[in-house]
């Protein structure tokens, strides 16, 4: 019947058309992420990532071969993203290697926790916390920004 309708409505088959097209999209998307875990990246494709999520991305920037701070909350991170699996893409990016990513974001200090949502900054934090508080800040956000 599907294809009945389609040979008699034009715009329904390019409806049919971009649709299948979004889900190759998203297909494609969660390839590159890691659905149960961290992802980590770089210059090269941070920005791609954050503008094509259908989920909320949150971001570390972070430099954990000499901070402190950031060495404390990468098993939180990755607990959280393992908590928040298939709910919102948990990306890391070490601020050493990947200066115009920390430019563009305007990073000041390690570590720096963005969250995006349809490709928009909504709420940013800086420094270290612990793991309840972390996990309030994100639920908070995600809850204002429904």
């Amino acid at each position: 019947m599907t294809d009945k309708l389609t040979e008699i409505d034009p715009e329904l088959q390019e409806i049919l058309k971009k649709k299948a097209s979004s889900l190759k999209k998203d297909v494609s998307f969660f390839n590159e992420v890691n659905q149960n875990g961290v992802t980590h990246v770089d210059d090269s494709n941070i920005d791609r990532i954050i503008q094509s999520s259908p989920l909320p991305v949150l971001v570390d920037f972070s430099a954990d071969a000499w901070c402190r701070p950031c060495q404390v909350m990468a098993p939180v991170y990755e607990e959280l993203s393992q908590e928040y699996a298939k709910k919102v893409v948990f990306l890391k990016i070490n601020t050493d290697q990947n200066h115009q990513a920390s430019g563009r974001y305007r990073i000041f200090s390690v570590p720096t926790f963005i969250i995006f949502k349809a490709g928009n900054r909504i709420a940013q934090r800086a420094g270290a916390a612990p793991k309840a508080k972390f996990k309030a800040w994100i639920e908070e956000t995600l809850s204002n920004s429904a």
